[in-house]
């Protein structure tokens, strides 16, 4: 009885553990119509604050431009490396809130991201809290998945996006010590943030 209860406490530990990585939303995802892929990484906050959530289109099927911006200096900047999730702040287990570009319409929307049980990630959007929707994007899991699209400049071969030139005067993204690294990502995605 007492293996038994053993046994049972280890299953149940091995699958809270499982759960738990599922529920990890960093990395690269395909948005649902196969068009283009998302990076999703965990950026550093002030002391005492929670990590945020920056996701950048890292790869796209036909290269783009941010033609819908309302931002007349930003229309004809590629797509490439824009963020689309924005500012992603812990809500509750599961759940980051915070903002979504909407490159089709050149505004930004309040979203809530969350992991499935099936390891998609569910992107949900809202204007003016009323009208919603949204999309589940599926884990990219191996190199070959697409978009595989022909590398524009600044992009490395295979559709991932180069890591971001630092620019002048800009201090890179530290993590403390023994804390794991921090995306280079994380030094400048807010200034990209699209000005709508």
């Amino acid at each position: 009885m007492r293996m038994l209860m053993l046994s049972g406490t280890v299953l149940l530990a091995a699958t809270t553990g499982a759960l738990a990585q599922a529920a990890d939303p960093v990395g690269e995802w395909l948005v649902e119509n196969g068009q283009a892929r998302i990076k999703v990484v965990s950026c550093p906050q002030a002391a005492g604050q929670p990590a945020s959530l920056w996701g950048v289109i890292w790869a796209e099927m036909k290269p783009g431009v941010d033609e819908k911006n309302p931002d007349p200096t930003q229309k004809n900047r590629p797509m490439l490396g824009v963020p689309i999730l924005i500012n992603m702040k812990p809500t509750q287990a599961n759940q980051w809130s915070g903002k979504i570009y909407d490159a089709t319409r050149g505004s930004l929307f309040d979203s809530k991201i969350s992991v499935s049980r099936t390891d998609m990630l569910e992107v949900r959007g809202c204007v003016a809290g009323i009208f919603c929707g949204g999309e589940d994007w599926k884990r990219v899991t191996g190199t070959s998945t697409p978009p595989l699209a022909s590398a524009p400049a600044g992009q490395a071969k295979g559709g991932a996006m180069a890591p971001p030139q630092q620019p002048k005067g800009t201090a890179m993204a530290k993590s403390a010590p023994g804390a794991p690294p921090v995306d280079p990502i994380c030094s400048n995605v807010a200034s990209l943030v699209p000005r709508t």
